[in-house]
């Protein structure tokens, strides 16, 4: 099956930087095999990273990120590729105080589901869905849709946002054998693609709970 990917163009402030991972795991297990320690709880590998990170990997799969100082840094389940791990199933990042930054799930490495965004006093800061959406010609796209909550540091709603996937016309890279050379080289391909775009009436909160305004979207 085909894959396109949406665009998260409309994330908050901090969620832009702090929004779920998609890059490639650490691994050693197809790379450099011989990195690879035996941990000592039993069951499963460690191994250090080039930039002084530990990674722990049990034997169903379970990954584990620290930071150079011990700190868990991310963790979740995992699905193994022909040369590489994927981020599959629940996954949870973390500040380097301990508090969870991002909790939610991932499909071979897509974000999906239900994600739940914190600040770094561990408190809630936002919740949204991701979906995932299958066009007519069997195309995946997964994109941020429906509703949006943000909350205060007290917990109390603050704002209430509507989203919904608007499809466009995208561009991505993907790696193609050169024919002169049969190396492998990166290509730009056009793509149906998907973005979160505002809609409906969103609602602002004061503090105390009472609606401070209401803000309709343009369709």
């Amino acid at each position: 099956m085909k894959k396109i990917y949406c665009a998260l163009l409309v994330f908050c402030g901090f969620q832009a930087v702090h929004a779920q991972k998609t890059s490639p795991l650490y691994e050693a297990y197809f790379s450099d095999p011989d990195a690879m320690k035996e941990n000592e709880e039993g069951g499963g590998y460690n191994f250090k990273t080039k930039d002084g990170l530990k990674v722990s990997m049990s034997d169903d799969g379970y990954y584990k990120l620290f930071g150079a100082d011990g700190i868990l840094l991310e963790e979740g389940d995992t699905d193994e590729g022909d040369n590489s791990f994927s981020r599959h199933g629940k996954w949870t990042e973390y500040y380097a105080s301990g508090k969870p930054k991002a909790s939610g799930n991932y499909f071979q490495n897509q974000p999906f589901g239900h994600w739940q965004l914190f600040d770094n006093k561990g408190n809630l800061a936002s919740e949204f869905d991701i979906l995932v959406i299958t066009a007519e010609d069997g195309t995946t796209a997964y994109c941020k849709a429906g509703t949006e909550l943000v909350y205060f540091d007290n917990g109390k709603l603050k704002e209430e946002r509507f989203f919904k996937a608007e499809p466009y016309n995208g561009e991505d890279r993907i790696q193609v054998d050169d024919p002169e050379t049969g190396k492998k080289v990166w290509s730009k391909v056009a793509v149906k693609a998907y973005r979160a775009k505002p809609f409906g009436t969103w609602v602002y909160y004061n503090n105390d709970g009472s609606v401070e305004r209401r803000e309709d979207k343009k369709n």
